[in-house]
C-alpha cells in the first residue's frame, strides 16, 4: 500500500466511476484498475461494487473512506502548515460559481490570494446553484459558491456575502421616478421574478407570498429579466448584480421592507470529500478576507 494507491482510492470513492477518475488522475484507466485491485487484495475486502456503468463504495469501503480521508486530510494540513512558513502553498483547486460572481466577487478573491500565493491554479466552472452544489457533493468542485440548496446533506455552506434584492423597471414606468419601495406598494403592478424551481426563486416567492403578491415566476437569471423588463411595462424583483448594468433604460429601486441578507451567496464544501491543503487555505483566506455580510442591528437589552 502507498500513498498514490490511497489518493487513486479517494477520487473513484468520489466519482464513482472508473474513466472520470482516470481522466482527472492523469493515468491510464487500466492502471487505475490494477491499483484499486491491489489495494482490495492487500486489505482482503472488496472496496467497490458495481452500479450500473458506475461503482459505489461497499460498506467496508465507505469505513475505510473515512479513515483515508481524515489521514490525508491531516496529512496535507501538515503539509500546508510547512509550506505555508515558506509562502509555498500550490496546488489546483476546481471551483463551482453561479455567473453573477464571475465578473467582481470571485476574480477579486483570486488575485487577492494569489498576490502570496502566486503557484495556486484556479480552474473556474459556471452554472446555477443547484449544479453548482450537485457538483461540489459529487467531488467535480472542490468548492461552490452559490445559494443554499436543500436535501444535500454532505455540504457545509459558509455565508459569504449577500446581495440585495431591488426593484427594476424601465425609464418610462409609473415608478420609474420613485426614490424606494416598499414590497405593499407593488399590489397594483405586473411582477415577474425567477423560477420558483431556483432557491433565489424560492426566496423571492416566499417574501411575495408574505405580502400577498402575484408574479410570473419565469426566469433563469437578471439578464434575462432585465432585457424583458427594458422592453416592456413589467416590474421586477431581481438581484442587484453586475448583469443589470448592460441595459442602459433600467432604473433600479430600493425596496425598504426586504433585509439586506434575504438573498445570501454561501462558499460550499463537502464534509465526505477529500480537502486538499491548496483547497483548505483558499477557504481560509475567503472566510478571513472576502467575507461581506451586512451587520445585524444592534438592540440593547
Amino acid at each position: 500500500m502507498n500513498l498514490p494507491q490511497l489518493y487513486y482510492f479517494l477520487k473513484l470513492a468520489e466519482l464513482q466511476h472508473y474513466t472520470k477518475a482516470a481522466k482527472e488522475l492523469y493515468i491510464a484507466q487500466p492502471s487505475l484498475s490494477d491499483s484499486i485491485a491491489s489495494l482490495e487484495q492487500e486489505l482482503g475486502i472488496s472496496l467497490f461494487q458495481k452500479k450500473g456503468r458506475n461503482v459505489q463504495l461497499t460498506k467496508y469501503g465507505e469505513e475505510f473512506y473515512m479513515h483515508v480521508s481524515q489521514a490525508l486530510n491531516e496529512l496535507e494540513r501538515g503539509i500546508a502548515s510547512m509550506k505555508s512558513h515558506s509562502g509555498q502553498v500550490e496546488g489546483s483547486i476546481d471551483i463551482g460559481c453561479i455567473p453573477t460572481l464571475l465578473g467582481d466577487f470571485l476574480p477579486s478573491a483570486i488575485q487577492n490570494y494569489r498576490r502570496k500565493n502566486p503557484r495556486t491554479k484556479f480552474n473556474i466552472f459556471h452554472g446555477h446553484s443547484i449544479e453548482v452544489a450537485h457538483g461540489v457533493a459529487s467531488g467535480k468542485y472542490d468548492l461552490g459558491f452559490c445559494s443554499k440548496v436543500e436535501d444535500e446533506p454532505n455540504l457545509i455552506f459558509v455565508p459569504i456575502l449577500a446581495q440585495e434584492l431591488v426593484l427594476i423597471v424601465n425609464e418610462t414606468h409609473a415608478l420609474a421616478g420613485r426614490k424606494e419601495v416598499c414590497l405593499g406598494d407593488l399590489k397594483s403592478y405586473n411582477l415577474i421574478t425567477y423560477r420558483e424551481s431556483l432557491p433565489i426563486g424560492k426566496v423571492v416567492g416566499q417574501l411575495l407570498k408574505e405580502q400577498k403578491l402575484d408574479a410570473a415566476f419565469s426566469y433563469d437569471d437578471e439578464i434575462s429579466i432585465g432585457g424583458v423588463v427594458s422592453e416592456s411595462p413589467l416590474a421586477a424583483i431581481v438581484a442587484r448584480t453586475s448583469f443589470l448594468k448592460q441595459f442602459d433604460n433600467l432604473v433600479i429601486i430600493p425596496l425598504t421592507d426586504v433585509p439586506k441578507d434575504a438573498r445570501l451567496i454561501y462558499m460550499a464544501y463537502s464534509k465526505k470529500n477529500f480537502i486538499s491543503s491548496a483547497v483548505e487555505a483558499f477557504a481560509d483566506f475567503v472566510v478571513a478576507h472576502e467575507m461581506n455580510l451586512p451587520q445585524k442591528p444592534y438592540i440593547s437589552s
